[in-house]
């Protein structure tokens, strides 16, 4: 299929591709991820192909990350692996791309809330260059399929979440061991989930951005972690959207506490930190945010908790389809921040 050719603009030079070095990294019913290996002036260097299978019933996120490699490569290049080719209709309707490899930091180190510092930097460039009306200038890239956290399809989703988390909490009452753990916020929790959803307007209006969606150190990818800069990038585009983007912060730092509760203790300081350093990150990149950074973040916790993750717990709870190991922070931070921010009358 002379995909060795493709490679050649970004090497200035004769490139082949060595077909003895395919290895398959993952494969399922919806993709397929080989690490293959091209050569250029007796030098090797690793290439991802990575296969969207075409599906009938294609998931809507599964469009987005194809349209993210296809379309907004050139928005997006400086946060992803470098993009050598896309070709649609391999084999069918399959979408192959060719891409840079970086390998994720999963594994490679212990990963730790220290670790946050690096990301952040990144992380902040991505969202401040495509905030408010920096992303107009891009529009006729993104429209028609970047789902927007505002359009009318969205608030339609969250407004039918809204009402499975109440069916779910119902469901969850007729459980007695959920209904031992739900009945301190069962009453309050019902209330507010009657006036929902929009919670906490103020977040939207502070910014929207594209967010990754799905920041996790899987997703966090980097050929320099011995480096004091990790030269980041981010694979695994399938969540991205234009949202709030606090959501992604809420994600990386708010989840990944929630679920390592060794370091409880520590989460304030550690949260009002890296709070504080995406807030400067933003301001260097042009970005200020005219409400306390730390309201902010706690208010965008809050609105995920009550506009999908409670959903998902209870669901997951009373269904057992998975361990709902979060439930009980959502419930703690409900009752710890909803007070202070006046959702509980």
């Amino acid at each position: 299929m002379n995909f060795a050719h493709e490679f050649e603009p970004f090497y200035d030079d004769e490139v082949t591709l060595n077909h003895r070095k395919m290895r398959c990294l993952k494969d399922s019913y919806k993709s397929s991820v080989w690490k293959l290996e091209i050569k250029v002036n007796q030098k090797s260097y690793p290439i991802i192909l990575k296969i969207s299978k075409h599906l009938r019933k294609a998931r809507p996120e599964s469009t987005v990350e194809k349209n993210i490699y296809r379309k907004a490569k050139k928005v997006l290049q400086p946060f992803m692996p470098q993009i050598y080719m896309t070709k649609r209709n391999v084999n069918g309707h399959d979408l192959w791309v060719l891409m840079e490899y970086i390998e994720p930091i999963k594994g490679r180190v212990k990963y730790n809330p220290d670790h946050f510092s690096k990301i952040i930097p990144t992380l902040a460039k991505l969202h401040a260059s495509t905030m408010g009306n920096r992303i107009e200038q891009h529009e006729r890239v993104f429209a028609g399929w970047l789902p927007r956290y505002d359009s009318q399809e969205l608030i339609d989703e969250r407004v039918q979440i809204n009402q499975q988390t109440i069916y779910y909490l119902e469901k969850a009452m007729d459980i007695p061991k959920l209904k031992a753990k739900l009945n301190p916020h069962y009453t309050p929790l019902r209330k507010l989930l009657k006036r929902g959803p929009g919670y906490f307007p103020e977040v939207t209006k502070a910014g929207m951005s594209i967010v990754h969606g799905d920041l996790h150190t899987a997703n966090i990818a980097s050929n320099n972690i011995k480096d004091k800069d990790w030269k980041l990038k981010f694979i695994d585009w399938e969540g991205a959207k234009f949202a709030p983007c606090w959501f992604d912060l809420v994600n990386l730092i708010g989840v990944f506490l929630a679920y390592r509760r060794e370091w409880k203790d520590e989460e304030e300081a550690i949260t009002r930190r890296s709070v504080h350093q995406y807030a400067e990150e933003m301001r260097k990149n042009g970005v200020d945010f005219e409400i306390d950074p730390m309201k902010l973040y706690e208010m965008a916790y809050l609105k995920r908790i009550l506009e999908r993750s409670l959903y998902l717990q209870l669901s997951w709870a009373v269904t057992g389809k998975k361990e709902a190991k979060l439930l009980s922070v959502h419930l703690e931070k409900l009752s710890m921040w909803g007070k202070k921010y006046g959702l509980y009358e």
